[in-house]
């Protein structure tokens, strides 16, 4: 069995790489077996699964000392009717690749009928128990997993059926594999992904879930460093395998779809990644690997956008995942069909860190909602805000681990500082006339409403204030705007919270204080966690505090140091001697104290 099985599987996975003309002389009965067809209007007494399941009945040519009958599948609606699917059974087991498939018009009528029943004249009922069969594939199928089973009659031809157990295995997920065994020898054996794979289709990769520092809760630095793309297995363990939305043509599995295609237009020259199967698994040694990378992530923004109910996203955008030679940059470019994003390979792989990709991709959903707008000095410094922000929200929303830092992966580190949307910046007091470090007033602002309304709430107001931006407007014009999105989207639900957050910031417009109070943060304990580590404990919280202070006291009540909370805070057991000390978090409403054990 086991030679047997190692030809069949040998068989299988050249057949995969080849065209369907290639691969012709090795297609099974199964899949050489056409179904019979009929396109014959045919009325019905009524519209109705048994109606329908009458029709099929009396279609069938089966001995009826076979006991033949016809299980319901499904049925579902379609706007030009409805569509009934069965299988067929053959003494309460199913007939494999059996179905009977009724079309109607919805009004009582069969527009089209496919029937694929078996008549048999011989049925082979041999088999062995399953769990023999079981631990039969477990020595055969090294590392694989059984998924499910279930019990059928698989056709060998026309006229014999052989009682068997169709089984799924799982490996990976590139390693899906339908198995059809009666204990004695294989009867059939498929790649499920292959076969299942429609021409837009759903394939599966590897990326990072944002970026390797965020999911595995580090910062920059020891053995999380770029090191010239050199793979290292804790960053090839931040890998996270997703679903990929593809294009499917030519026998290729490619990565475009309705929001982005891959392309190579800059050098270094890399060819956009393609794949027999419908998986792209590389790590970053791999230059592909940020393609993978970078496609993920705009198409969920993309797809995010569409969830919004916004229009700014329904066209597509090139990439080049690999682009600009090498510089430690990246970009959107308008000039041209369709308009493209370029990441830059340098210092840390631009597209390898999801919140780059972000931001890069919301220059191009901003221009859309509002097109050749972004001029100004405080109209471009809104547009970065606009990237920073909603880079910070979906990394947020998948990790909150140093959510105040963008670009977690590719900056603050040696290569660049990054940005932060954590910043107690106001206006017009502390622009500086850079639009990357004026629009952190914005996008901390913005992150403070992602508080206190939520994500989904404070994205939609953003995005839909973004289609009425003009050139050179200022700060106090977004505010304006962004008011003005939450009276047309919510009834001014959130217009005092809004209100508050801009007023501290400095950009609320005149004439708009009309909250007679203020927006206490909560009247609780501050939900503080404390975590030991071997280099000291680590500060974290799983909500937005602003304006708190950190203190430390020893045992007998001194005060050993004093910062300010920023979300993460690292305090290193070198500072301090061994011994018991209590860290105090606080701001103006609440407070939270912790034990430290400092074991030096």
């Amino acid at each position: 069995m086991v030679l047997f099985l190692f030809l069949l599987l040998s068989v299988l996975a050249v057949n995969a790489q080849k065209t369907s003309e290639e691969a012709g002389n090795s297609l099974s009965f199964l899949e050489m077996r056409k179904c019979r067809s009929s396109f014959t209007s045919t009325p019905l007494q009524e519209e109705s699964i048994a109606a329908v399941q009458q029709f099929v009945r009396s279609s069938l040519s089966t001995n009826n000392a076979l006991e033949t009958a016809i299980d319901v599948h499904y049925v579902q609606q379609s706007p030009g009717g409805r569509h009934y699917s069965f299988f067929q059974t053959i003494g309460n087991t199913k007939v494999y690749n059996s179905e009977l498939k009724v079309n109607t018009n919805g009004n009582g009528v069969i527009t089209s009928f496919f029937n694929n029943s078996f008549a048999p004249k011989t049925l082979e009922k041999s088999i062995l128990p399953f769990a023999l069969i079981a631990n039969q594939l477990k020595q055969e199928f090294k590392g694989f997993e059984i998924l499910q089973h279930e019990l059928v009659w698989f056709p060998v031809s026309e006229e014999l059926l052989v009682k068997a157990y169709r089984i799924e295995l799982r490996k990976t997920a590139s390693e899906n594999i339908e198995l059809i065994t009666n204990g004695k020898e294989i009867l059939h054996l498929r790649d499920i992904n292959m076969y299942l794979a429609p021409p837009d289709s759903t394939a599966k990769g590897y990326v990072f879930l944002p970026d390797p520092l965020t999911s595995s809760g580090n910062l920059y630095g020891g053995n999380f460093i770029d090191n010239n793309d050199a793979d290292a297995q804790w960053l090839t363990n931040e890998r996270k395998e997703v679903s990929l939305t593809v294009d499917y043509s030519n026998n290729l599995f490619q990565l475009k779809n309705a929001f982005i295609q891959i392309a190579d237009f800059d050098l270094p020259t890399n060819a956009p990644a393609t794949a027999v199967t419908p998986m792209f698994n590389y790590t970053r040694s791999n230059l592909n690997f940020e393609q993978v990378n970078a496609f993920y992530h705009i198409t969920e923004m993309g797809k995010r956008m569409q969830q919004l109910g916004f229009n700014c996203a329904n066209t597509v955008v090139e990439a080049d995942a690999n682009a600009l030679n090498g510089q430690d940059n990246s970009f959107f470019a308008t000039n041209y069909s369709p308009m493209r994003l370029f990441f830059g390979g340098g210092g840390v792989d631009d597209a390898e860190d999801a919140d780059v990709c972000i931001h890069e991709y919301s220059h191009f959903l901003s221009y859309n909602a509002s097109p050749q707008s972004n001029t100004g000095n405080q109209r471009l410094a809104l547009d970065e805000a606009f990237g920073d922000y909603n880079a910070a929200s979906y990394s947020r929303w998948h990790n909150d681990f140093y959510w105040g830092w963008v670009y977690n992966w590719d900056g603050h580190n040696s290569y660049w500082a990054g940005r932060v949307v954590n910043s107690t910046k106001k206006y017009p007091t502390n622009l500086s006339n850079n639009i990357y470090k004026d629009g952190e007033i914005w996008s901390s602002m913005l992150m403070q409403l992602w508080s206190d309304i939520g994500k989904d709430v404070t994205d939609k107001l953003l995005v839909q204030t973004h289609y009425s931006y003009a050139q050179n407007i200022q700060f106090t014009d977004a505010a304006s705007l962004l008011l003005k999105a939450d009276q047309q989207l919510y009834n001014n639900m959130h217009y005092c919270i809004i209100a508050q957050r801009m007023y501290e910031r400095g950009v609320l417009p005149n004439g708009k204080t009309l909250c007679p109070t203020t927006i206490a943060d909560t009247e609780k304990a501050l939900p503080i966690q404390l975590l030991h580590t071997p280099q000291g404990c680590l500060l974290t919280s799983t909500e937005t505090i602003w304006n708190a202070t950190i203190a430390i006291y020893d045992a007998a009540g001194k005060l050993l140091l004093s910062q300010p909370f920023e979300g993460h805070n690292f305090i290193a057991n070198k500072s301090f001697s061994a011994g018991i000390y209590f860290v105090k978090v606080y701001n103006n409403h609440s407070f939270t104290t912790l034990k430290w054990f400092n074991n030096n």
